[in-house]
Parts: structure tokens; sequence; C-alpha cells
């Protein structure tokens, strides 16, 4: 196998992962694979090969765990989510994002501790600030490629069972998801002869998935809400780093 098939399989490696873990966490693939995809691609490469792998991972998300879809708690986010995450993709043209990706990464890591001692959820005002989390998730998702983590904790903050985190977390990115690879398709950042990208990222979205639901289906609610804070803080700690 020569490099140039090496460097592919990694990718459709990481992308398998990313989804496994996305599906685990209830947030998505972005957050893992981010920061591992930015070790293989230049910035804006990675940032279209998420937003398309997001895409695929959300729908097939939606499609196993449809029975527990919420459609109050969609509404109530999923507008800001989409407008957030079309100005953050937008800012991608003219704002170098190193310095904001090191804030999300010690934003995340505060929220994942607060998350595990249960503080979050003693808010009064958890549906406000659970919108305004989910908004500037949109924003990072947008400008940054990855800002489901701060979903993941704005929804925390609701209690929900973890079919409902998860199906609900990926109704609300995908409408986020498929403005931002727009945009940035329609900006360049990915060359049609690498097109081949797009089987590799569904086949890793649809296994890693159904990986991930099959482990889902095996831990209780409490064990979910602790798995979520883990990732939250490793997906801070790694973008800091």
């Amino acid at each position: 196998m020569d490099a140039f098939h090496f460097h592919d399989f990694l990718l459709g490696l990481v992308a398998f992962t990313s989804e496994f873990l996305g599906t685990l966490s209830g947030f998505g693939s972005s957050t893992f694979f981010v920061p591992v995809g930015l070790l293989l691609e230049n910035f804006k490469f990675v940032l279209v090969l998420t937003s398309l792998l997001h895409c695929f991972g959300n729908i097939i998300r939606i499609v196993l765990f449809r029975k527990s879809f919420s459609k109050k708690t969609f509404f109530t986010f999923f507008i800001s989510s989409v407008v957030f995450t079309g100005v953050g993709a937008l800012l991608t043209l003219i704002i170098k994002p190193d310095w904001l990706i090191k804030l999300l990464g010690v934003s995340l890591i505060f929220i994942s501790l607060t998350l595990f001692s249960n503080r979050l959820k003693k808010l009064k005002a958890k549906m406000p600030f659970a919108v305004f989390l989910s908004s500037c998730s949109g924003f990072f998702t947008g400008l940054v490629g990855t800002g489901g983590a701060l979903r993941g904790a704005a929804l925390s903050t609701l209690s929900l069972s973890k079919d409902t985190f998860i199906v609900t977390s990926a109704s609300i990115d995908l409408g986020g998801d498929l403005l931002r690879a727009f945009i940035y398709l329609k900006n360049g950042y990915m060359d049609w002869s690498q097109s081949f990208y797009i089987p590799i990222l569904l086949g890793a979205a649809y296994i890693g998935s159904q990986f991930g639901k099959i482990i889902i289906t095996r831990i209780d609610q409490n064990q979910f809400e602790k798995l979520v804070s883990i990732f939250i803080f490793i997906s801070g700690a790694v973008l800091i780093l």
C-alpha cells in the first residue's frame, strides 16, 4: 500500500472512530475528527470533510434513534443553532481561529467539571442557558469545525433520556451541517478530484454509528450522563493541546 492510499485509509479510520465516539457521547464526530484530521490535512479541507461526515452521521443517528425524537426540544434549539453556524462558517474566510480553539477548549473543561458535579442541572434558568450554549455550539462548529461538545453540554442540563439526547442533538446539528458544507464547498475548500472521500466518509459514518448504538443500549442513563461529561472534558483537553 503506497503512502497516498495509506493516507486515505488513515482518514477513513479516523472518521470511523470519530463517529463511534460521537455516537457514544451524543454530540457528533467533529470534536474528535477535527483535532486528529489536522495532523493529516490542512485546516480548510478538514472543515469540509468534517461537515460531510457530520451530515452522514447525523442522518444515520436520526434514523437509528427516531422513535425518541422530541419536537419541542428540537424547535427550541434549531433556528439559533443554524443561524450561528452559518455566521461562523462565513467568518472562516476572514478569521484565523487558533485562539478561539483554545478558548473553546478551556470552556469545555470548565463545563464538563460542572456537569460532572451536577451543578448545571441546578440552574433556575436552564432553558435560556441551554439555548445560549447551543448557539455558541453552532458558531464554533461553523468557524472551527467543532462545537458539538457545547451542544452536548446544553442538552445535558435538561436531563433528557439518552436516546432523546442523541437524536435531538443530531437533528439540531444537521441543518447547520448542510449549510456549512454548502458554504465550504462553494468557496473551494474541496477539489472535486477528491470526491472519492465522500463514500469513505459515508461508510465510516454508518459503521461507526451502528457500533455506537450497540454500546449505548448496554449502559444506563446515569452512566451515559457521566460518559458525556468525560467526553466533553477530553474534547476540551484535546483542543487546548
